[in-house]
C-alpha cells in the first residue's frame, strides 16, 4: 500500500487497516486493488474515527454478497457507518449541525415511537418510554446539554438494536446471524475473534433495525 498524499507520514497502523481494506477487495475482485485517493482518503477518515477494522471487512464483504460490481468504498460508506454506529462510540463535542437539528430529532423521535408501538409490548415497552421522555425533553428545550442528550439517544439507539433482533421471529433472526456469519468468514484467522464477533452482532442488530424499519435518533 502507497499513500496516495505525497509526503504524508506513514502511519504503521493506518498502513495495515489500510492493506486489510485493499485484501479484502482484492480477495472479491479477484486481481489486484490499490485504493484511488479518493478512496484512500475515506478509509484514512474510518480509521482516524476509530471506525473497527472487523466492521469495515465484514461491510465489505456483504456488498459484494448483494451485489459482485460493487466498485469503490464511497458506495458502501453508508453501510460501513452505520455497522460500526451500532457499537460504542467515544464521546465528543456537539457539532454546530446538532444544535440546529432539534425539529429533525422531534421528528425521528416521532417516528421511531410510532413503529415502536407497532411491535409487541413485551419487547418494546420500556424503549417506548425512553423515547417518550425525550420527545417531550426535545419539544420544549431550545437550548438543551447537547451532551446529556447525546448520550441518551446512543441509549435509545443500542436499546432499539436489541428491541428488533427480539422482536424478530426466530427463523428470521437467525437468517440475519447466517447472513453475517457468512459476511465475516472469510476474516477467521486475520481479525481478532472477540473483534469478528462483535461485528457479525453489530450486523445482525443493524439488519433487524432495517427490517423492521426503526430509524435511528442519534447523531453520531
Amino acid at each position: 500500500m502507497s499513500d496516495p498524499v505525497a509526503g504524508a507520514p506513514r502511519d504503521a497502523a493506518l498502513v495495515a487497516f489500510v492493506d486489510a481494506i485493499e485484501g479484502a477487495l482484492r480477495a472479491r475482485r479477484g486481481a489486484e486493488h490499490v485504493l484511488s485517493p479518493r478512496d484512500f482518503a475515506l478509509a484514512r477518515s474510518w480509521y482516524e474515527a476509530g471506525l473497527p477494522l472487523a466492521a469495515v471487512l465484514v461491510a465489505i464483504d456483504l456488498a459484494f454478497e448483494a451485489d459482485p460490481r460493487t466498485s469503490g468504498l464511497a458506495v458502501l460508506r453508508r453501510r460501513v457507518e452505520e455497522l460500526a454506529a451500532a457499537g460504542p462510540r467515544p464521546p465528543g463535542p456537539a457539532r454546530e449541525s446538532e444544535r440546529l437539528a432539534l425539529p429533525e430529532l422531534g421528528e425521528r423521535l416521532a417516528q421511531l415511537r410510532e413503529r415502536l408501538l407497532e411491535l409487541p409490548g413485551r419487547v418494546s415497552g420500556h424503549v417506548v418510554v425512553d423515547v417518550e421522555e425525550l420527545a417531550a425533553l426535545v419539544a420544549v428545550s431550545q437550548r438543551p446539554n447537547w451532551d446529556y442528550l447525546r448520550t441518551r439517544l446512543r441509549h435509545v439507539d443500542e436499546a432499539v438494536a436489541t428491541v428488533a433482533v427480539d422482536a424478530l421471529a426466530p427463523e428470521e433472526a437467525e437468517a440475519l446471524r447466517d447472513e453475517a456469519a457468512r459476511a465475516a468468514e472469510r476474516h477467521r484467522g486475520r481479525i481478532d475473534e472477540h473483534s469478528l464477533e462483535e461485528a457479525i452482532a453489530r450486523l445482525v442488530r443493524q439488519r433487524a433495525r432495517e427490517r423492521l424499519r426503526l430509524p435511528r435518533v442519534s447523531f453520531d
